[in-house]
């Protein structure tokens, strides 16, 4: 296994807790002790009443380069390469050429919309953080509500990418209920707690 493929399985194992990293501690250690571990198993994907029998890399890039500006020059992903590189170590280098494909992608969003982000909506935006998001950080979350013109923050005090898919929140899930089926928001500074927590 080399140090890329080691970077894209840490990145990839991180979002989901269970059983991404106890899965990926055993792969780390098999490579600290000099020895190639087993591949990592992609957890199965999210049962649905009809599957898509395809599930490969161009779904998610269909998303990403349709409704995110990319560079249309591959040659720009090497100086952005660096600069990821300097604020997020060898993640950033991953998530740099992750993206290069969009340099030619030969599809846009037909109506995209770059802000401004603090007009006024019909409703207030329910926001949900999750503390320890590997991928999406909580400041992140803080930042957009603080940004948006009617939001509110909820913290998900949990692990893993997005309260949607790590270790449920049955607040989390009451309050996103509520808000989907009046409109009702959390009290302002309302923390949700995991059902379980990952680590004794």
């Amino acid at each position: 296994m080399d140090v890329r493929q080691t970077v894209a399985d840490t990145v990839s194992s991180l979002y989901i807790v269970d059983p991404g990293w106890q899965a990926l501690a055993g792969r780390l250690q098999e490579l600290s002790q000099g020895r190639p571990p087993q591949p990592a198993v992609a957890p199965p994907p999210p049962p649905v009443a009809e599957p898509n029998p395809y599930l490969g890399d161009e779904q998610a890039a269909a998303v990403w380069c349709a409704d995110s500006p990319n560079p249309r020059d591959p040659a720009a992903y090497h100086a952005l390469e660096e600069e990821s590189a300097r604020r997020a170590g060898d993640a950033g280098r991953y998530w740099t050429w992750a993206a290069e494909p969009c340099a030619t992608w030969p599809a846009r969003a037909a109506a995209t919309y770059d802000g401004p982000w603090d007009r006024p909506t019909a409703r207030p935006v329910l926001v949900i953080g999750t503390r320890y998001d590997p991928s999406t950080p909580y400041a992140g979350a803080e930042a957009m509500a603080r940004e948006l013109a009617d939001a509110r923050l909820l913290t998900n005090d949990g692990y893993g990418h997005t309260a949607l898919f790590n270790h449920a929140s049955s607040c989390v899930s009451a309050y996103e209920s509520r808000y989907l089926v009046d409109g009702t928001l959390p009290p302002p500074g309302t923390v949700c707690r995991p059902d379980r927590i990952p680590f004794s």
